[in-house]
């Protein structure tokens, strides 16, 4: 792999419920296709990396596959080229993956960047810079590079008592400096090996970092990118989603649709 991103996949893994986002989709859309200001959420991953050099994308599909395809279409509105593969089942991100290799729309001679079209990036320069880091870590023998954040957030409450009992202090949700897997990934093509013999296709769905990930720490071949948490946002509910919004500068909110 060189650090051109012209000859890089950038495959999307789109099929999630999005059921904590339940009372905007309304089962009826898939949470990619929802709009945060002007635009669906998908757009802002698609030109992230389409404005950086990468034009060459996959989208793996799963809940509201056909009506992400159809928006997407050929990607020539994007300046992008897109293929797709649409899982009949619940595979796993691991399953969608081996899936998109075994149908071939995921190029076994190409590296590839997995990455999810609800997540926001609001770093302009996070593939060029993730690219950068991961050539770093293939001059040291790696063949894969995952994203992290700095910290992260405590999922409840903290409470602090005294040898009394008294509550002294309390913090809802409070960050803490624990780094977290942003679970973007850059893989070499030598990685699809490994996903070949590991992932059983018999016994899906299955999870990308239950399979596949261990196995790359105990080979010694994962490097790491770490980004400031403030620069991303997972939109997986809707505290998420008006954090977005004010990131973006939206104001305001709508439930449509694209």
């Amino acid at each position: 792999m060189n650090s051109d991103a012209s000859t890089i996949q950038v495959v999307l893994i789109a099929g999630g419920m999005g059921e904590r986002l339940r009372h905007r989709t309304h089962d009826a859309i898939p949470k990619a296709l929802l709009k945060l200001g002007d635009k669906p959420i998908i757009d802002y991953c698609i030109e992230l990396f389409s404005k950086n050099g990468f034009k060459d994308f996959v989208l793996l599909l799963g809940h509201g596959g056909d009506q992400l395809k159809d928006y997407v279409g050929d990607g020539s509105k994007f300046g992008i080229t897109v293929k797709y593969s649409l899982e009949k089942e619940k595979l796993g991100k691991a399953g969608a993956i081996k899936q998109g290799l075994d149908i071939g729309v995921i190029d076994r001679k190409k590296a590839c960047i997995i990455t999810y079209p609800d997540d926001l990036i609001l770093n302009k320069d996070f593939p060029k810079q993730l690219l950068r880091r991961h050539m770093v870590g293939k001059e040291k023998g790696c063949l894969s590079t995952v994203v992290r954040v700095n910290k992260t957030i405590y999922r409840y409450g903290v409470v602090n008592t005294d040898d009394e009992g008294f509550v002294i202090s309390f913090e809802e949700k409070p960050p803490v400096m624990m780094p977290a897997n942003v679970a973007i990934y850059v893989l070499e093509p030598h990685v699809y090996e490994i996903i070949d013999k590991f992932v059983d296709m018999s016994k899906t769905p299955i999870d990308f970092e239950d399979v596949v990930v261990p196995e790359l720490v105990r080979r010694r071949v994962l490097y790491s990118f770490t980004i400031p948490y403030e620069s991303w946002i997972p939109i997986n509910e809707e505290k998420e989603f008006r954090q977005a919004e004010k990131a973006l500068g939206i104001k305001g909110s709508n439930n449509g649709t694209v």
